[in-house]
């Protein structure tokens, strides 16, 4: 098999659905299912990735906001390109660091570790952030889960890349009202789900607009020609 081949990754059947997209909120996990038309269906919050996929088991596809697949060194191919794609807003790409950085047990540890591995150290947000990492990591085995970004997705519905921050009245309303275009309107209340921040709540929309996507073969990614990861499966960001 040829490197391209290899970089080739199955999309999951499309039996029309539900499509879920998840996103880390305070230590959880923030969900958003839509059906086969690409509406709203199901909001909710869970503690653990294990628990999202046992509670949407018929599930076609997942987008999850988060990394899967770390580098052995140096960058990961798909965060440098998702930042060329982002531009003004590419500082909403977290660099993935290498494994042995967010396995180390210490912040010291990890920035020592960091400067070895890629001569920079890792800051304490990206540090923070291992838990999720780590967690995503165990559920790459299942054909349905797909790393998605938010802001490529967002960026996907304007065509264009958005200028304003999710976290502004402006960027939120303008994410809400892209969301709606597409035929994926929220509702008001959201149950538990909606007691979360609003951008947590908007990237999990986004993330299941993207794995919609992905299950119907819609789907764009960075970079087109992946490059692979430690067990020799493609690494990519999905939107």
């Amino acid at each position: 098999m040829d490197d391209r081949n290899r970089t080739e990754r199955a999309l999951p059947p499309d039996g029309g659905g539900p499509y879920v997209g998840v996103d880390g909120t305070r230590g959880r996990w923030v969900t958003i299912a839509i059906d086969r038309e690409g509406a709203f269906q199901s909001a909710a919050v869970c503690d653990r990735l294990e628990d999202v996929l046992a509670a949407h088991g018929d599930a076609d596809a997942f987008g999850i906001d988060v990394p899967l697949g770390m580098p052995e060194s140096g960058p990961r191919a798909a965060d440098a390109a998702a930042r060329v794609a982002l531009g003004s807003r590419r500082a909403t790409i977290f660099m993935t660091p290498p494994r042995a950085v967010l396995e180390a047990p210490t912040y010291a540890e990890a920035r020592a570790r960091a400067t070895e591995l890629t001569g920079k150290s890792i800051s304490a947000q990206s540090y923070a952030l291992r838990h999720n990492v780590l967690e995503a990591d165990g559920l790459r085995v299942d054909p349905r889960v797909f790393e998605v970004h938010p802001e490529l997705a967002f960026g996907a519905m304007a065509g264009r890349t958005l200028l304003t921050g999710k976290r502004s009245w402006n960027g939120a309303s303008e994410r809400r009202d892209l969301l709606a275009s597409e035929g994926l309107v929220l509702p008001s209340d959201l149950g538990t789900g909606g007691a979360v921040p609003v951008d947590d709540v908007l990237d999990a929309a986004a993330a299941a607009w993207s794995a919609r996507r992905i299950a119907r073969g819609e789907a764009g990614r960075v970079p087109e020609a992946p490059e692979l990861d430690e067990h020799r499966r493609p690494v990519a960001i999905w939107y």
